[in-house]
């Protein structure tokens, strides 16, 4: 058994490595590969809708009160500069928070991790009935266009923070 010592590009701690064996160890790897990345995709995926839930909610609930408040400073003869300031200050935050929401494109980004998560939930499908074949009937060429698959997928998905990435 031949280990390598790997040093994580991300932290720069060196760990050791021992790759596969044989085919059917490649495939199990790859099964746990697949499996994990499915899984912190979805999970990205859920904590991007979550904040741009919050987000919209606060949107939302900011916009409704300023519109309320601005209608009713116009409707009352009586309504001092300092509600106007909070009323002025309440509408600029709306503003700030809309323009946030859209340039953070939480539903987009969220899309983005749903697909690599589906993506690698298939590719693992397809890996696990691979494993459940014959080894004696892996073919090659089968071998090789799941790793040019997998290859793509983690060449086209999104970017995962660190905090997902160690989850």
């Amino acid at each position: 058994m031949t280990e390598l010592l790997i040093e994580s590009p991300r932290t720069g701690a060196a760990s050791s490595y021992d790759p596969p064996r044989d085919t059917p160890a490649l495939v199990l790897a790859w099964i746990r590969r697949a499996r994990e990345s499915q899984i912190r995709h979805y999970t990205m995926a859920d904590r991007l809708t979550r904040c741009g839930r919050r987000l919209g909610l606060g949107v939302i609930g900011i916009t409704a009160v300023t519109g309320t408040s601005a209608f009713l400073s116009l409707v009352a003869a009586a309504v001092s500069p300092d509600v106007r300031v909070v009323i002025g200050m309440t509408s600029l935050s709306a503003a700030v928070l809309a323009s946030l929401q859209t340039f953070l494109r939480y539903s987009e980004r969220a899309e983005l991790h749903r697909r690599a998560g589906a993506q690698y939930g298939a590719v693992r499908r397809r890996l696990e009935a691979i494993h459940a074949a014959d080894p004696s009937l892996h073919d090659p060429r089968v071998i090789d266009a799941v790793r040019d698959e997998l290859d793509h997928i983690a060449q086209t998905a999104p970017h995962l923070p660190r905090s997902v990435a160690k989850s």
